[in-house]
């Protein structure tokens, strides 16, 4: 759950034509779509360079409690911000809101584990702690 204590990401966006399923709603996979778009820039964006070229990340574990349809058109309101981590894994929270009306309609936890330019897990570094624990 995002907590008010700890820096969040977010972004906005509007519900594409592309997005909406034969039910007139955004097909639940975008959801899944929007939750890692958010976390890989919110990593770019506060990622310094020098972390950058040392860690990528992968989603090892994806849970979605969906709420509420977004349609066509729709602003939509994302949020994001890190949680527990462990010597190589981050929790990341992701909350999904009509960014008009301020329904819920999608909120997320996920675990995403760190990993160097070879696709092997490393050590989630002191560096990288304070990074997620300071900047939005």
């Amino acid at each position: 759950m995002i907590s008010a204590d700890l820096p969040t990401y977010t972004v906005t966006r509007k519900v594409t034509d592309a997005e909406i399923d034969d039910l007139n709603h955004v097909n639940n996979v975008v959801y899944n779509q929007w939750a890692n778009e958010i976390a890989i820039e919110h990593w770019l964006n506060v990622g310094t360079e020098a972390l950058k070229k040392q860690f990528d990340w992968v989603m090892i574990k994806h849970n979605l409690e969906y709420k509420a349809a977004a349609f066509l058109g729709d602003t939509i309101l994302i949020k994001t911000q890190v949680g527990q981590a462990t010597n190589v894994k981050y929790e990341r929270f992701i909350e999904i809101y009509n960014a008009t009306t301020e329904q819920l309609l999608v909120k997320t936890k996920s675990v995403w584990c760190a990993i160097n330019k070879k696709g092997k897990p490393v050590k989630i570094s002191q560096e990288l702690r304070d990074l997620f624990e300071t900047l939005t």
